[in-house]
C-alpha cells in the first residue's frame, strides 16, 4: 500500500484551469460565485492581500473544488490500471 499526499494542493490551485473544468458542468451564475470565492483576499497582519491562486483553506468548498481539479488525474491513474482511493489531496 502506498500513501500519497499532494503537498500544498489548496495553495496551488490554478483558478483559470479550475473554472474551465467547472464551466463544462455548471452554469454561469454559479461560476461567478465560485470565482468570487476563489478571489477572496487573504488577511495577514490586518491587511487583505489579493489571492491569485489557491483556495481558501478550512472551508468546505475547497476539498470539493480540489476533487474537481484532480478528476483528470484520477482518470489517468485508472487508465493505467492503478487502484486507489482519494479524498482531496490524499490518496
Amino acid at each position: 500500500m502506498v500513501d500519497v499526499d499532494l503537498e500544498k494542493i489548496f495553495d496551488r490551485v490554478n483558478h483559470d484551469i479550475l473554472i474551465d473544468r467547472l464551466q463544462k458542468r455548471i452554469g454561469d451564475a454559479v461560476i461567478r460565485l465560485i470565482r468570487a470565492y476563489l478571489n477572496s483576499g487573504i488577511m495577514s497582519d490586518g491587511v487583505v492581500h489579493e489571492r491569485v491562486r489557491g483556495t481558501p483553506q478550512g472551508e468546505p468548498l475547497s476539498p470539493l473544488l480540489a476533487n474537481v481539479l484532480l478528476d483528470e488525474v484520477d482518470k489517468a491513474l485508472e487508465r493505467r490500471g492503478h487502484c486507489f482511493v482519494r479524498y482531496a489531496d490524499d490518496a
